[in-house]
């Protein structure tokens, strides 16, 4: 085994040893699991194929030291949270990467059963759900942690042949902006990353179907989506990747969005009373 890389002191003393990735077999997953191992965490990997979290395990403990766990599961079926409870126990885990979340389905609304569209809702909305609850209540109570909800520029509006992809990831934005502004009083940091277009093997396998050029559209690479999160940790709720440091547009501006929901909650005290 090569020699650790040179750690991140001050990433590990905010968030902890360990990290938690979702959807880390390939692409934006695989390239937080790398960049989060060469700050020194070590890593729980959860991605639906085995073979491919073995060889990103073998090259991540290969090059950077670090321990790395992996756990095969599809976060849509039933048990898939039991699944996650058991894999991070005993584990000083501070750092979760839900980047599991794409759209499996794809085309019209009706195009497709109810039961089939039902794998996005329960792996984006409600096992998203139940497991930020059970890591953010960890880390409330460890004083610190950290929850990236890499999301997609969909969340801002629907689109025709997304419906459902849109609306889940409507629900995580808000869901992730709302749990920024309760936990980070707590320690806790919540980033909602929205991204466009990136260049992963997945969309490469679309535009290979669809028999179009790599360049047919403005592409991200997934280096630089995960660098992005990692770094924009701490300076949540939302940043829209394809958004400019000083747009005043207030539906991609990280500062009007984070303004809209410090208003919106300080609002709300005229409800429920001033917030603790």
């Amino acid at each position: 085994m090569a020699a650790a890389s040179p750690s991140d002191p001050e990433f590990l003393s905010r968030y902890g040893r360990w990290a938690l990735i979702s959807g880390a077999s390939e692409g934006t997953g695989a390239e937080f699991s790398l960049q989060a191992a060469a700050k020194g965490l070590n890593l729980i990997l959860v991605a639906r194929r085995a073979d491919k979290l073995a060889e990103l395990a073998d090259r991540i403990r290969a090059t950077h030291g670090v321990d790395v766990v992996t756990v095969s599961l599809d976060l849509s079926q039933p048990g898939a949270m039991a699944a996650l409870r058991e894999a991070v126990e005993g584990r000083d885990l501070g750092l979760v990467v839900f980047n599991a979340g794409g759209d499996s389905v794809g085309g019209r609304f009706l195009d497709s059963p109810y039961e089939a569209w039902q794998s996005l809702t329960r792996r984006n909305v409600d096992l998203l759900t139940e497991a930020c609850h059970f890591f953010a209540t960890r880390f409330v109570t460890r004083g610190r942690g950290g929850i990236v909800l890499v999301g997609s520029e969909a969340a801002l509006g629907g689109t025709g042949r997304l419906a459902i992809y849109t609306a889940t990831k409507g629900y995580m934005c808000n869901l992730g902006e709302s749990l920024w502004k309760e936990l980070k009083p707590r320690g806790v940091d919540v980033l909602n990353l929205l991204i466009g277009a990136t260049d992963t093997p997945k969309l490469r396998t679309v535009f290979a179907k669809n028999k179009l050029p790599l360049d047919a559209v403005p592409l991200t690479t997934s280096a630089e989506v995960a660098r992005i999160g990692l770094a924009k940790l701490g300076q949540g709720p939302t940043v829209v990747l394809s958004a400019a440091e000083d747009s005043d547009n207030p539906l991609v501006s990280a500062r009007v969005r984070r303004e809209r929901v410090e208003w919106q909650s300080r609002f709300l005290d005229n409800f429920y009373g001033p917030s603790e």
